[in-house]
C-alpha cells in the first residue's frame, strides 16, 4: 500500500513535479495526423497538465505551442494559421512549428 505521499510523487505529472519530468522525455500520442490540416484550425491540446495548441504549418510540418501568447496571454487556439505559422490574433506575434 502506497503513503498518500508516494501516491502524489507517482501521479503528479505537471510541470516541474519528478514524474512530469520522467513522462516529458518520451513521446506522448496527442492526435491523429488527419486532424491537423496544413494552414487548417489549431487544435486544442492537454498533456501532462499543460493546455497546448497543436497545428501544421503551410509545408506539413506540425507545431506544438504553449495556449497562451508569452506577450498578453491570448489563446493561440484563435489564431491565424497560414504562411508557414501560426499569428496570434490580438498582436500578430508570429509562431513557427
Amino acid at each position: 500500500m502506497l503513503t498518500p505521499e508516494d501516491n502524489q510523487l507517482l501521479t503528479q505529472t505537471d510541470a516541474g513535479t519528478p514524474m512530469g519530468d520522467v513522462f516529458r522525455r518520451y513521446w506522448i500520442p496527442a492526435l491523429q495526423t488527419e486532424e491537423l490540416i496544413s494552414d487548417g484550425k489549431p487544435q486544442r491540446v492537454k498533456l501532462l497538465g499543460e493546455d497546448l495548441v497543436a497545428f501544421r504549418d503551410t509545408e506539413g510540418k506540425v507545431g506544438l505551442v504553449d495556449e497562451r501568447c508569452p506577450h498578453r496571454g491570448t489563446s493561440l487556439y484563435y489564431g491565424i494559421n497560414d504562411d508557414c505559422g501560426l499569428r496570434c490574433m490580438y498582436h500578430g506575434w508570429k509562431f513557427n512549428t
